[in-house]
């Protein structure tokens, strides 16, 4: 008999960010709601999973993370809200350039029927958003 996996919000996020570092966008964007949000930059999103998978291709050309720690995430019921620092060099030219960004994320998630948590919110930037 086989056994369910059902991840937490924190790791849900995880498995996000691993699966779109790995290339596999199009998994990395089922895990989000039909209609999920990726702040693709500060100023620019990407809504839905077509093109939530686009941004993270558009996003794997600029940015290649080296660390995402400190995770918090506040949950109530069926919403959770995630943080998490992290860490990227930007990419140019092809390969990871020497200048570093840090920011901390806020992203929202939804838990689903099924037991499955869902990105509903994608944001990196955290509260750069305000800047634009």
């Amino acid at each position: 008999m086989r056994t369910k996996c059902v991840m937490t919000p924190a790791e849900t996020m995880l498995a996000i960010r691993d699966m779109w570092q790995c290339g596999r966008v199009d998994e990395a964007a089922a895990h989000f709601a039909e209609n999920g949000v990726l702040l693709v930059e500060p100023d620019r999103q990407a809504v839905g999973r077509a093109a939530i998978g686009d941004g993270f291709v558009g996003l794997a050309r600029r940015l290649r993370f080296l660390v995402v720690d400190d995770r918090v995430v506040i949950q109530r019921g069926n919403i959770a809200l995630h943080h998490a620092r992290w860490t990227a060099r930007y990419i140019i030219d092809g390969a990871p350039s020497t200048e570093e960004v840090s920011r901390t994320t806020a992203d929202v998630l939804t838990l689903q029927a099924d037991g499955r948590w869902v990105a509903v919110v994608n944001n990196p930037w955290g509260g750069d958003v305000l800047d634009e």
